[in-house]
């Protein structure tokens, strides 16, 4: 019930309850009148003329008990209407004030009218809002200081390099050109690891703040795949992995940004050559045609990954066994940008791995026909 319909039916019950009784009154007070004074006379002339007192007193008295029954009515409905209204918009009002005070965990249902029902909604509403922009607070704090202690290290660790290796070609220890083409080739290779992770840096920021554009086009993916990954073959030769394209030979036509969809197939690839196995290294580039869209899989032979870290492998800034990347280095910010830009086309990317026997990953992406 609203309070405007309880409002109208307490106020007809505050204009018939009285009636009735007053009605109720007047037949006791004159059958009273009747029984106590059965010779009192009644005069009537030009109208009803009251001329005895003992009918004044019970008219007086009458009028009286009429009065308090109206007030007591008229107090008691509105000590109704505002204990049913007043009563729980005070709960709600405390509620708001445990809100503000930093208390998310308060539930108030509340109870009764509909417009109460709908403030008690809102607060709740409000509440799990708050709850949930709390969580993600805290959460993006922690971010924030994963991400300053992971570029503490790794920013330090290849600059103490190249610091190193400057100082041994300066203090005259490369005095060979072997040494020193050795040299430099390290230190080239430390300032494109720090290249790279200014550029994954710069790309989450954008992808986080919603801020990086997609120059979309039309895309044959599964040829895409294949000249992408091209880039990557004498790197893969290089560290000793053997790579295989099983590739479907027909047209699959994606829309997509051919840059960003370039860094997800290095990062995999990359990832493959940095947790390459023992064994000589196997990376098989597939993919087919499903009535979901393209799926394309990277399916390697190396370390693999622990099962515990499979739910948090695309988690911005993890990285998985430690002690494993404190060798390899990374930011743990690779698998984190593939997933939102295959997210950004419209598809999906899943992992499935083994220690010691292999990773898989895979990218459904739709057509460009959807």
């Amino acid at each position: 019930m609203s309070i405007k319909q309880k409002f109208m039916v307490c106020l007809s019950i505050m204009l018939i309850i009285p009636i009735v009784m007053i009605i109720l009154l007047s037949l006791i007070m004159s059958a009273l009148f009747v029984l106590l004074h059965p010779t009192v006379e009644l005069s009537i002339a030009n109208g009803l003329e009251i001329s005895n007192p003992i009918i004044t007193k019970f008219l007086i008295i009458w009028a009286a008990a009429a009065i308090l029954i109206i007030v007591s009515g008229v107090i008691a409905i509105t000590a109704y209407l505002s204990r049913s209204i007043l009563k729980p918009v005070k709960e709600l009002t405390a509620a708001m004030e445990r809100l503000k005070n930093g208390d998310l965990t308060y539930e108030f249902t509340g109870s009764g009218d509909k417009e109460i029902m709908a403030l008690c909604q809102a607060y709740d509403s409000l509440r799990l809002h708050l709850q949930t922009t709390a969580a993600e607070t805290l959460e993006y704090e922690h971010e924030q200081r994963m991400l300053l202690a992971n570029l503490s290290h790794d920013i330090k660790t290849p600059v103490t390099s190249i610091i190193g290796y400057v100082e041994g070609i300066r203090d005259g220890i490369a005095d060979t050109p072997e040494k020193l083409d050795k040299y430099l080739s390290t230190i080239h290779a430390k300032a494109c690891s720090i290249e790279l992770m200014a550029e994954n840096l710069s790309l989450y920021a954008k992808l986080e703040m919603k801020r990086l554009n997609y120059n979309t086009e039309p895309v044959n993916i599964f040829e895409f795949v294949k000249s992408s990954a091209a880039g990557f073959e004498l790197d893969l030769l290089q560290n000793g992995i053997h790579y295989e394209y099983k590739l479907p030979q027909e047209r699959f036509v994606i829309k997509g940004d051919k840059e960003k969809l370039n860094r997800v197939f290095a990062n995999i690839i990359t990832n493959a050559v940095k947790y390459k196995g023992n064994s000589p290294g196997t990376l098989i580039i597939s993919g087919e045609i499903t009535p979901h869209g393209a799926l394309i899989t990277f399916a390697d032979n190396g370390k693999g990954i622990a099962e515990s870290d499979l739910e948090h492998i695309f988690d911005s800034f993890y990285r998985g066994d430690s002690s494993r990347n404190a060798k390899i280095g990374g930011n743990g910010l690779g698998l984190s940008i593939c997933r939102k830009i295959i997210e950004d086309h419209g598809g999906k990317i899943w992992i499935r791995s083994q220690i010691d026997k292999g990773t898989e990953v895979m990218i459904l992406l739709p057509s460009a026909e959807k």
